[in-house]
């Protein structure tokens, strides 16, 4: 037999596994397409997050809106009770046993008197539109006030010396005119539906005035607010409108 031998030759294991791993540059691409779908879920988290907080605002706005125009209804179905035609005999306008009920209205404010609580005492109530005050950074907003009928002119109660008042606060301005909500905060019907014309405010001190508060049946109060919190969406604050109607009885 002849043997032959080779040198310098290794015949090659049937064994042997080819290894290989990643290359820096198909690393980084996976790293870049991790870092994308990682923006991209925080991104919608933070979306759905804002989209929660400003719902919450709202929903707290629109219930603070609630209230407050439930408790102005409540006012107006009070408004003139107890009445002069309740007492024998009759009492003056000015006592403090009788509600003179509308006293003064206009588009931004509604002055009244009645059994407010419930209680057995009269009470003046004095709802108005405030622009703006330089001790309240939540204004333009909405105030009432009430206080115990004094042994006064329905007009010349101490609300200016009041400094207890509920309000709703972020309050767009009321009216037609730019920037404004596009109609007025309170708008007043006669019994048949009709409006009853008060612009520039009416009040009990004149005949005409006498006459044109003692037609009105039905007083419409229109909250327009917007929220402190932007809306995610469209980027802007978020508007809350509420439209609720009072009705006046005859005492």
């Amino acid at each position: 037999m002849i043997t032959r031998h080779f040198r310098g030759y290794v015949a090659p294991s049937r064994h042997r596994k080819s290894r290989h791993g990643f290359t820096l540059v198909e690393a980084l691409i996976g790293l870049f397409v991790l870092v994308l779908i990682t923006g991209a879920i925080f991104a919608q988290l933070n979306q759905v997050q804002k989209a929660s907080s400003s719902e919450a605002s709202k929903l707290d706005l629109t219930q603070q809106a609630r209230e407050f125009a439930d408790q102005i209804v409540r006012d107006i179905h009070m408004a003139g009770y107890p009445g002069p035609s309740m007492y024998a005999p009759g009492l003056a306008i000015s006592s403090p046993l009788v509600a003179a009920g509308l006293a003064r209205v206009s588009p931004t404010e509604i002055l009244m008197e009645g059994d407010v609580e419930t209680s057995g005492t009269v009470y003046s109530v004095d709802i108005q539109y405030v622009a703006q005050d330089p001790n309240d950074a939540n204004c333009p907003c909405i105030r009432r006030s009430e206080v115990a009928k004094a042994s006064a002119d329905p007009l010349a109660q101490p609300h200016t010396t009041d400094t207890n008042y509920t309000e709703v606060d972020n309050v767009m301005p009321p009216g037609t005119g730019a920037g404004e909500s596009g109609e007025d905060l309170f708008t007043f019907f006669d019994k048949n539906g009709n409006q009853v014309p008060v612009v520039g405010g009416v009040d009990i001190s004149t005949p005409a005035g006498q006459t044109t508060i003692n037609s009105i049946r039905t007083v419409k109060i229109n909250l327009n607010m917007l929220s402190p919190t932007i809306d995610p969406a469209t980027r802007l604050p978020q508007r809350i409108a509420l439209a609720v109607t009072g009705h006046l009885n005859e005492y």
